[in-house]
């Protein structure tokens, strides 16, 4: 299990994660913002720039217990890529 050592904010909903093993991810929020529901909150510019990194990086957060598992977020990085092969 890998923990978040960084998170930085890029353009169009996106966040850049390094973890702790040296790997980096960079996750699109967009597909999930446009589903709606708990995640539309994102959408919000000045709120998405409020994520932070969680207890021992194990997951990033947004004010509201709005949070995402850096194990899964690893994982969904890994099978994106495996599709654009």
């Amino acid at each position: 299990m890998s923990s978040i050592n960084s998170v930085n904010i890029e353009p169009d909903y996106k966040l850049h994660l390094t973890y702790s093993d040296g790997t980096v991810i960079v996750v699109d929020f967009k597909p999930l913002i446009r589903q709606g529901g708990v995640s539309a909150t994102l959408s919000d510019p000045d709120y998405f720039s409020q994520v932070s990194i969680g207890e021992r990086g194990r997951y990033i957060q947004w004010p509201g217990d709005l949070d995402f598992c850096a194990d899964a977020l690893w994982l969904e990085a890994q099978s994106d890529s495996n599709t654009a092969a």
